[in-house]
This record gives C-alpha cells, sequence and structure tokens, in this order.
C-alpha cells in the first residue's frame, strides 16, 4: 500500500515524522530520507519477506521525501492522506518497477502502453456485445457469434497476460 502525504508550507516534515512514528511504535518499520530507487527497494524487499502486506508511506514538503515502510498484516489508520494506493503483485518483476516508479515520483500517472492496452481491451468487448445484438437481430447467426466472442476473450486474456505484474486499486479490502 502506498500513501502519500504532502505537507503544508508551514508544517515541519520532521514534526509530521514524529507523529508517524508514535503511530507505528509497535510495530517494525524502516525510515528512508530522499532515497534512490535501488535503496528503496531493497528496504522494501527485506520487509516485504516478513508480510504479505507493506506500507510505503511518504512525507513530501517539495523538498524532502521521508519514506516509512512498515509491514503490517492489519490496517494502520492513516489520517490526512493526499494519495492513497493499494498493490495487488501478481510477478516478483512487479514490486521492482513499483518502487522505481514511487522513487521517480510518478506513481499516479499510467503508461502509454497500459493505456493502449486497456483501450483495445475495450474495444474488444464493444465488438463482443454489437455481436451479441446482430445475432439476436439475425443478422449473423449463433456460430458466427460464438466465434467472435472465443476471439475476444482470447484475445483480451492474451492482452491481459502482457501487462504489468500487478494491478492499482485506490482502496482496500
Amino acid at each position: 500500500m502506498y500513501v502519500l502525504i504532502k505537507l503544508k508550507p508551514d508544517q515541519l516534515i520532521s514534526e509530521k515524522a514524529k507523529e508517524l512514528e508514535e503511530l507505528f511504535r509497535e510495530k517494525t518499520f524502516n525510515r528512508v530520507v530522499n532515497p534512490d530507487g535501488y535503496t528503496l527497494l531493497m528496504n522494501a524487499q527485506n520487509l516485504f519477506s516478513r508480510s504479505n502486506r507493506l506500507y510505503v508511506v511518504e512525507l513530501t514538503d517539495e523538498m524532502n521525501r521521508w519514506f516509512y515502510l512498515v509491514p503490517s498484516e492489519e490496517r494502520i489508520g492513516l489520517k490526512n492522506k493526499d494519495k492513497y494506493m493499494v498493490f495487488l503483485i501478481k510477478k516478483d518483476s512487479a514490486l521492482e518497477e513499483i518502487f522505481k516508479k514511487i522513487a521517480e515520483g510518478r506513481i499516479a500517472k499510467r503508461s502509454r502502453f497500459e493505456l493502449i492496452l486497456t483501450t483495445i481491451e475495450v474495444a474488444l468487448g464493444i465488438l463482443a456485445l454489437v455481436a451479441g445484438y446482430l445475432a439476436l437481430e439475425n443478422v449473423i447467426n449463433i456460430s458466427e457469434f460464438t466465434n467472435i466472442v472465443t476471439f475476444v476473450v482470447f484475445f483480451i486474456f492474451a492482452l491481459q497476460s502482457i501487462k504489468k505484474g500487478y494491478r492499482r486499486r485506490t482502496w482496500e479490502d
């Protein structure tokens, strides 16, 4: 889970850090200040091996970026969060990709490749709906309809297999 907390200009990052550390006092956590992508990833992999759920809390005042990495099986109630994302990791390589994006500060942006794949999947879904309507109106027969739907389902699964190894959500179960 990734949580971004942006500080107001009159707030000190150290004061907010004390509040967070008080919240995490019963837990094991790592604090990393202005890390590069590799340092952040190594800390995360170390903690991720202990727990299935890892909170990555970023404090930023536009000059500094402090990260708190907290392995926790139960939810942590964080107040005043500016951004909240949950990543369901399906492939090992996905963790590296996620932390690279976090370190570069572009976690909220979707890649062009991702957008193109999603657009193709939506177009295929519309094709299946149109084929269903045409079959209902007897413009095409049922065997043609099943061929089209089979193609659409196969192609969507193929596209899903080449997508990244994680799913992004803005809520937690």
